[in-house]
């Protein structure tokens, strides 16, 4: 078997070329690895963009929803509300209808005299003269339903 003399710059300038290929190996295998780590977390903060982007719509659809429905609530409480002032109105007519037919004061007109002959305030002339043009016709009015 022969050996075969190198020198030392020979043994040395192998030696680094293989140093240097297992190098750009390990460089190669680090930055493929490195790449696919950064895709991978890029992949999850993507992830995590989607589903917070779909969190933020589910919260906007529900307090829409909720506006929604709370603005319908208002629009049906005033719908009855109206309603319901109608029929108060109506109930008011017909009683002071009854009243006036049984020969009755009307809350108008027993206010109007009320406010006349308090004695804690003098009335005012015109205030005096409304009254008294309540009372008369009351008293007009009375004395037509007795004769029915």
């Amino acid at each position: 078997m022969a050996f075969i003399v190198i020198s030392s710059a020979e043994r040395q300038a192998r030696w680094r070329t293989r140093r240097t290929a297992d190098i750009e190996a390990l460089r190669a295998a680090t930055t493929k690895a490195e790449l696919a780590l950064a895709q991978a977390e890029n992949y999850l903060l993507h992830q995590r963009v989607l589903d917070l982007e779909n969190a933020l719509a589910c919260r906007e659809s529900a307090a829409k929803s909720a506006q929604t429905k709370a603005a319908s609530e208002v629009a049906h409480l005033k719908q009855k509300n109206e309603e319901l002032q109608f029929k108060l109105r109506q109930m008011w007519d017909w009683y002071n209808n009854e009243i006036t037919k049984a020969g009755g004061l009307t809350f108008k007109a027993g206010s109007l005299i009320a406010k006349a002959l308090h004695p804690d305030t003098k009335p005012s002339e015109e205030v005096r003269l409304e009254a008294f043009k309540a009372f008369s016709a009351w008293k007009g009015d009375r004395d037509a339903a007795k004769r029915r």
